[in-house]
């Protein structure tokens, strides 16, 4: 099984600490560095659409031989047991089947497992060719596009999933609708990984996934300074 993931400069630190030093059993780990097109890292700043653009580019580097593939964002801790969990997840899909992660409000792509075929490089060409037309992120045409196909009765060029919520989690998984400040969280016991979204600065993420990296989330900790 692989494991890809892309980072900048800026989500170095993070990507190495909780992504790639914790690549347990993963035959094949791919980390990307990319360059830092979005100065502050920060969720749908300047720079954040072509940022998200290499992340695209990242996905379409991978070779096209049908390999298990998890892709994980640098913002990522992968929890004990990811690897078995994506195993058993991997051979219920679909050969071509893209399976996301849960945002609550829409599909999340910053952790994906798929196998890399020409139908999932095609798709995510698709998903760079729209985000440039309509000048928005990969996950809002991933959205979009989901939203008009339904709406239209049309039919993607892939199957899809999201993946459980109690599995790979984030903030909003665990019941919340604002930006984290800060507060206190619970991390299921069957987390395989934990994403750091809802959560904006690569200080704030930081502090979040230290949290969730060390258990230490029970109490109402202030943001480390």
């Amino acid at each position: 099984m692989r494991l890809v993931t892309y980072y900048t400069p800026s989500h170095y630190e993070m990507c190495r600490r909780y992504v790639l030093s914790r690549a347990w059993k993963f035959k094949e780990v791919r980390s990307t560095e990319y360059g830092q097109q979005c100065p502050t890292g920060a969720f749908k700043s300047v720079g954040w659409n072509a940022c998200m653009m290499d992340k695209l580019a990242c996905l379409m580097s991978i070779p096209m031989d049908g390999e298990v593939t998890l892709y994980v964002d640098s913002d990522v801790v992968l929890m004990p047991g990811l690897h078995e969990w994506c195993e058993r997840q991997a051979a219920e899909m679909a050969f071509d089947e893209i399976a996301y992660s849960d945002d609550v409000v829409q599909w999340c792509a910053g952790v994906m497992l798929f196998r890399p075929t020409s139908k999932t490089h095609a798709w995510w060409r698709l998903i760079a060719d729209m985000s440039h037309i309509w000048n928005l992120p990969d996950q809002d045409v991933i959205h979009t596009i989901r939203a008009q196909c339904a709406e239209r009765g049309g039919q993607l060029p892939v199957p899809m999933q999201v993946l459980p919520a109690d599995r790979v989690c984030n903030w909003a998984t665990v019941g919340n609708t604002t930006v984290w400040s800060g507060e206190a969280f619970d991390v299921p016991k069957s987390c395989v990984a934990w994403h750091a979204n809802w959560t904006i600065g690569v200080p704030a993420k930081e502090e979040m996934l230290l949290r969730v990296a060390t258990g230490e989330t029970s109490s109402n900790l202030p943001l480390t300074a």
